[in-house]
């Protein structure tokens, strides 16, 4: 269920903004506009549940077509997994530090790095999507209980 990809095809260049003031993204989760936002949001160690991360940008097709999914397994997990959407084009450093080599590309993260096992390169069908979420809910409570003394 994964559709021809979209290459990234965008120079290497820093964000340039200054603001900390998250924005609301297509998927209905937060745009993250800067790579602080992105270590703040994405990588820190204390944050509370995984993060779907949705690497896209504007002009890519296979991106328009995966954000009413994305939006649905937002919904559908709501309290479980916060999202967030990065544009390459603006952050194409976060998403080549990432590993992002063509989008949309749907990566988790947990406790400060990426569930590498979860990562989804290209459109991708609801049942799909929430099952690797599911997954990852399996994965992060594993993780919380081997954490316990």
């Amino acid at each position: 269920a994964t559709s021809r990809c979209s290459r990234i095809q965008t120079p290497r260049r820093r964000s340039t903004a200054t603001t900390t003031r998250l924005q609301v993204a297509k998927t209905g989760g937060k745009m993250i506009t800067t790579e602080e936002q992105f270590a703040e949001s994405v990588l820190a160690n204390d944050i509370p549940r995984p993060v779907l991360v949705f690497f896209s940008a504007p002009w890519c097709g296979p991106c328009r077509l995966t954000v009413p999914v994305v939006k649905d397994v937002m919904k559908q997990y709501s309290g479980q997994i916060d999202v967030v959407e990065i544009c390459t084009d603006d952050l194409a450093e976060v998403a080549e530090d990432a590993g992002v080599v063509s989008i949309p590309t749907i990566q988790f993260y947990y406790g400060g790095g990426a569930l590498e096992a979860h990562s989804i390169v290209g459109c991708v069908a609801k049942t799909v999507l929430a099952n690797a979420v599911e997954k990852v809910l399996e994965d992060v409570a594993q993780i919380r209980q081997d954490k316990r003394p």
